[in-house]
């Protein structure tokens, strides 16, 4: 206590002897106590530390400097064998001998000269018990030991070399127990102690040394970096503390060497600034602030994996204390050139910022692609790839092509690791293939250029975009290589370098990747044959085989024969154009003479009387236009997909129009046709033949249209592709929900549950007829007419009435179903409501799982929601329903529930079939049972369009090779030789994996990435949702177009591994143009199971797109579909006899069956859900209504409510029986 109040009273004892210039007693008193503790700290300091809580009040008062008190403490300190200097240091420096530090067992060793020091082991002790206590003792002795070496004012370094090793051995080891404190201590939050500062300026001294005594100190501390865990950790924090320091001082810099830049002067090295523009609270010495960022890029270049922090300082760094031409700058220069960079890379680093200015040079990944061992081993090839420019310069492919990327990526941002990634991808590409080298350096100046004159542009641009630019580019213009094809290759050589000079970058990609179908356009522009293509439509209809499968064949094929002929009249001999003319013409170059040469055939008298022939070459005059805006030589359509187009309008006229059926009903004819069904193979370019189907129907026969497209991830890229073409014609279109509102939109693409949700809309308003009977519909793919889903949708709305009591009844039942719980019900709740609640979330516990009736996804909103999966487990095209769906909503993401109750019900087929006609386009109808489903329920008729490649000379359709159909025991056995397959194969080609379930996808893709040979990071996984429900909507295409591409170098290159499932087996286009891949005989497809014929042939047609080839394998298990079927217990003998392309169609023929069998299942459904829909249809004729409306509705409750039992009830009910209830409880007369 007396020791305590030496320091409270110090003010009132300091006045007393200042009043009286003598001591008192008190004083006499207190400086014997005081000499006594100091004797004690002497003899004992790591344990009797007293004194030390004297300071440094204590020398404020009695141990002023000169005062006898002062010299007695130098006397002892000096007796007990402390050195001279430092007793000498304690008599004249109040700053040291003030710092508490100083008086600690550690304080007193380091800085008294204590023999342990000399020991390094027992120096680390030292050390290591002085950061323990306070880090701040480690910097002063630290920077005692500095000062020994080298002066803040003085550049030079005037230690002793002596000294200079001693100073080095001591970072060494100091910096060791840094690291190693930091392991044992977190220096995450508050600092409450002062010790993360204490460290961090231990660390601040220990860079400023490791440059400015590099000799003898940076590579002991680069020792001790490596060997340290918390290395990367360290300096990660001391970056965060430098930063705003480096901040502060680059604003005034910056500003003053702006100034000096305006001027003729020379650019000035700003170390010679006046230290005052430094405005950090210290005052931090502008020499010291660039021997630290020279230590961190050391260390960088040292270590770029574990020692990377400098990374975070640029490109701030090369604004101004690292600008060109200043002595630091150069000393950056000698580090990095001094690391066996390549020579080629020497003007980039010390002449321009252009790679060390870019952040993503400084990365571990690709810091090496700049040294000579890496380039050498790797990139021999591209780093001999150069070019004369213009002015006499030479390009240097290798240094400028990744001095580009690492600029781009500044500008474009993004992850460190897949820009590394990426930049690697890109030259790896480059170095295997010799042609896309030559192709890239005849653009990259007009790169370069742009880059740099508008980076914005290319913010938006991926570094793989150049890779896909070359490749395709190569693809085109060796389309139109060969004898006869100068002009054209002269002309496609052209559009391309117009594309770089003129277009968005962010357009390159889409632009080169549709030239190379130009390129295959044009490639046979010559060899098409209008002879050869009339001839094969009208084989196609002469030969009976193709109308076997079809009810009411005779008359299915005159009505064929008919349109066919008709046709080919209406085309004439000549067609579109006169293809002699065209070979007079350079149209490539000059596209406005192809233009010129079709619109003027409008005038050929041959066509004056044929209305839809003009109007077929009006629209191809402005196809062509259209495709001019593109950048695109204006090609025509093919004679198939124009035949196709012409049948279809005239099928129309004469078979769909109200007075053709009004004939063809007073002729009796047996067959009333509805829809026309066009077989295109994949890839024969449906697409252009619904444009213009759906504008030939708009202008000839003043209709409106509906694209109905089968794949969300089509809907919107269709519709933006083609609306600029509808626009040529003022002709309005739109998509989604949005567009079918549109009273103006003409031509609408949209999904089945756009359609259906929008009809019952119309429904429910009383227009359901008025609004469909000029409408008709053109159908990309006929899955959505065939029931592969139940052909009946029952609508709920949410019930005014029932929801607050819903909502009681589940909170009460969140935590699951109990007797107690069901026998102590909410209070006011009807029973038989409660009771059906509880049977609910009972039915949720014992039925409902996971990745069988439901998965949990982020929807459209990214909210977590639980949807309904349908009987195959796979998410519907059409939203589904069920009681069971609202609790677990509820239960798994605390969405509110919601008394949901039918009001409606839709049935696919009935609303179809009231469309004024159905046009579909399908790369296979399918089999016998969905033939015939299609003529039975929308009175269809199907033409197999010949394809395109065998309407010309020559024999250029390429087959598609059946590696073998493979069975095996189980499911394991199954994955394994998918692995195998892959495993195979990947070197060669990519390979796409089709898995027939979302959990057989997960099972591949997780057996994928564990096999030791495919590397993990290469095996993609595209599919609707992620693992965990997230969708994957972003990034689809990427995925698409990795698919495809080939990897690594030339010695190591292989091609990535795709697991899908069904959502990514059709409407995809892998386009595949790697030679090599090609030459080994194009992507391999791996099915895990054979689908039904529609989807077979899709899976199978992601391979071998246009003229290239492709091949395929399929790997079944014994306990999937359909060898788990009892019935087909013997498919395993049979199929071993039979050639591998006959067990595809003994496969086909089983799946057939199994179509026929849901078709027949979904039989009563559909009949009973076409009178529920007619229920509803004139029902709310009757009783018209706003969708937004409640319900049930006020105005009409208790006949709402008769509805809502009628739909519930009623669902699985005989039509007959529908009908007469209807007209019993509603006072409606059904058809």
């Amino acid at each position: 206590m007396r020791f305590a109040c030496i320091s409270s009273h110090r003010l009132l004892i300091q006045q007393e002897r200042s009043a009286a210039n003598k001591k008192s007693d008190a004083d006499i008193s207190n400086e014997r106590i005081i000499l006594a503790m100091i004797r004690l700290f002497v003899e004992k300091p790591e344990a009797l530390t007293g004194f030390q809580n004297l300071v440094p009040e204590v020398f404020d008062v009695f141990l002023l400097r000169g005062t006898q008190l002062r010299k007695d403490l130098c006397s002892m300190l000096l007796a007990s064998g402390k050195e001279r200097d430092v007793v000498q240091r304690i008599a004249s420096d109040d700053g040291l001998v003030r710092q508490r530090f100083f008086w600690s067992a550690p304080g007193m060793k380091l800085f008294g000269g204590h023999p342990d020091i000399k020991d390094p082991t027992k120096l680390r002790g030292i050390i290591d018990e002085a950061i323990d206590q306070q880090p701040s003792i480690l910097v002063a002795f630290l920077q005692q030991a500095c000062d020994k070496v080298y002066t803040d004012g003085d550049k030079l370094v005037s230690g002793s070399q002596a000294a200079q090793v001693e100073l080095g051995m001591l970072i060494k080891i100091s910096l060791s127990a840094v690291l190693e404190y930091v392991k044992r201590n977190s220096l995450d939050g508050p600092d409450i102690d002062g010790k993360r500062k204490g460290v961090l300026d231990a660390v601040d001294l220990i860079l400023v040394a490791s440059t400015r005594v590099y000799d003898h100190v940076f590579a002991g501390a680069l020792s001790a970096w490596m060997d340290g865990e918390t290395a990367s950790k360290v300096l990660d924090l001391f970056v965060a503390r430098f930063r705003p320091r480096l901040g502060e001082a680059m604003e005034t810099r910056s500003a003053k060497l702006s100034d000096a830049d305006s001027s003729d002067a020379p650019a000035r090295d700003p170390r010679d600034e006046d230290q005052s523009t430094t405005s950090h609270a210290d005052s931090h010495p502008q020499w010291k602030t660039e021997c630290i960022i020279q230590s961190l890029a050391s260390l960088f270049v040292a270590s770029p994996g574990r020692l990377g922090a400098f990374s975070q300082l640029v490109p701030r760094v090369f604004h101004t204390f690292l600008r060109l031409g200043t002595e630091p700058r150069q000393r950056l220069n000698e580090i990095l050139l001094k690391n066996s960079f390549d020579e080629h890379l020497e003007y980039l680093i010390a002449k321009t910022d252009d790679l060390v200015g870019a952040p993503f040079f400084w990365n571990d990944q690709v810091m090496p692609l700049c040294t000579k061992e890496r380039i050498n081993m790797y990139y021999s090839s591209l780093n001999k790839a150069t070019m004369t420019r213009k002015g006499g310069t030479q390009l240097h492919l290798y240094s400028s092509l990744l001095a580009l990327l690492l600029r781009l990526s500044s500008i474009r941002g993004g992850d460190a690791k897949e820009i590394a990634r990426r930049t690697k991808e890109v030259l790896d590409q480059f170095e295997r293939n010799r042609e896309q080298q030559e192709f890239i350096m005849t653009v990259f100046e007009k790169i370069d250029e742009r880059s740099r004159s508008t980076p914005e542009a290319f913010a938006g641009i991926k570094l793989t975009d150049f890779a896909d630019v070359s490749q395709n580019g190569v693809e085109t213009l060796v389309s139109v290589s060969g004898e006869g094809m100068e002009l054209a290759k002269a002309a496609m050589t052209t559009l391309l370098q117009s594309y770089i000079s003129e277009q968005d970058p962010s357009d390159w990609k889409r632009l080169f990747k549709e030239a190379t179908n130009v390129g295959y356009m044009v490639k046979y522009m010559f060899r098409e044959s209008l002879p050869i293509a009339k001839a094969k439509f009208i084989e196609t209809v002469n030969n009976k085989e193709n109308f076997k499968k079809m009810q009411y064949a005779g008359e299915v094929q005159e009505m064929l024969t008919k349109l066919v002929n008709y046709t080919l009249n209406e085309y004439g001999e000549v067609g579109i154009y006169d293809p002699e003319k065209l070979a007079e013409i350079d149209f490539l170059n000059k596209p406005e003479l192809l233009v010129k040469l079709v619109s003027s055939s409008k005038d050929r008298r041959s066509k004056q009387e044929k209305p839809i022939m003009q109007l077929m070459t009006d629209i191809t005059v402005r196809w062509m236009q259209y495709m001019i805006d593109r950048k695109f030589p204006p090609l025509t359509p093919h004679h198939t997909q124009a035949f196709t187009v012409m049948m279809m309008v005239r099928c129309y006229e004469d078979y769909l129009s109200q007075e053709a059926r009004a004939r063809h009903k007073k002729e009796k004819k047996k067959f009333q046709v509805q829809a026309f069904i066009a077989q295109m193979a994949t890839g024969e370019g449906k697409s252009i033949v619904i444009a213009m189907l759906a504008v030939m129907m708009v202008q000839y026969h003043k209709l409106k249209v509906h694209v109905l497209e089968n794949n969300e991830g089509l809907l919107e890229r269709d519709f933006r592709q083609n609306r600029p073409f509808y626009e040529r014609f003022n002709i309005k279109s739109g998509f989604g929900p949005d567009g079918l509102a549109d009273p103006d939109a003409k031509i609408v693409y949209c999904l089945k549950k756009h359609i259906n949700k929008h009809f019952l809309g119309k429904m429910v308003e009383g227009k359901l007829d008025a609004e469909l009977k000029n409408i008709v519909l053109i159908v990309d793919e006929v899955d959505d007419l065939v029931v592969n889903e139940r052909p009946n949708n029952h609508y709920v709305k949410t019930d005014v009435e029932q929801t607050p009591d819903l909502q009681r009844c589940y909170e009460k039942l969140r935590n699951g179903w109990s007797e107690e719980v069901e026998q102590n019900p909410p209070e006011d709740i009807e029973h038989s409501f409660w009771i059906r609640a509880c049977s609910i979330v009972r039915y949720c516990e014992s039925h409902v799982k996971e990745g069988v009736n439901y998965r949990v996804v982020d929807n459209e909103q990214g909210e977590r929601e639980v949807i309904m999966l349908d009987d195959q487990g796979h998410v519907p095209k059409v939203p589904l329903t069920a009681p069971w769906l609202q609790f677990m909503n509820y239960k798994l993401c605390g969405r509110p529930p919601m008394a949901q109750t039918r009001y409606a019900c839709v049935c696919t087929p009935y609303i179809f079939n009231k469309y004024a006609g159905i046009f579909g386009l399908t790369g296979s109808v399918g089999g016998k049972e969905e033939l015939k489903y299609l003529t039975k329920t929308y009175n269809a008729v199907k033409f197999d369009v010949p394809r395109f490649l065998d309407t010309c000379v020559g024999n250029a359709r390429k087959t598609v090779v059946n590696h073998g159909v493979e069975l095996y025991d189980d499911s394991k056995a199954q994955r394994d030789r998918v692995v195998q397959i892959a495993r195979e194969y990947y070197r060669k080609v990519p390979v796409l994996v089709i898995a027939s379930t979302v959990e057989e996808l997960t099972q591949l893709h997780n057996a994928l990435m564990s096999d030791e040979v495919i590397p993990a990071d290469e095996v993609q996984r595209f599919s609707e949702f992620d693992a965990s429900g997230r969708s994957l909507r972003d990034d689809w295409q990427t995925l698409i177009d990795d698919s495809t591409k080939r990897l690594g170098g030339v010695e190591d290159n292989r091609c990535r591994v795709t697991v899908t499932d069904r959502f990514g087996g059709r409407g995809h286009d892998f386009q595949v143009v790697d030679r090599e891949s090609n030459a080994n005989g194009g992507m391999l497809v791996v099915a895990t199971s054979i689908p039904d014929e529609r989807e077979w042939i899709q899976w199978r047609g992601r391979t071998a797109r246009q003229d290239r080839p492709g091949q395929f394998y399929v790997i079944l298990s014994k306990q999937n579909k359909p060898f788990n079927d009892p019935k087909h217990k013997r498919l395993p003998l049979k199929l071993e006899k039979l050639s591998e392309d006959e067990k595809i169609e003994e496969l086909l023929d089983v799946a057939d069956e199994g179509i026929g069998d849901r078709l027949k299942a979904f039989e009563g459904e559909q009949a009973c859900g076409e009178k529920l829909n007619e229920v509803t249809e004139k029902y709310y004729a009757q009783n018209p209504r706003q969708f937004a409306d409640d319900w049930p509705s006020k105005d009409t409750n208790k006949t709402d409510k008769v509805l809502r039992t009628f739909l519930t009830d009623l669902v699985d009910r005989p039509p007959a029986e529908i009908k007469k209830l209807a007209k019993e409880q509603l006072s409606l007369e059904l058809s």
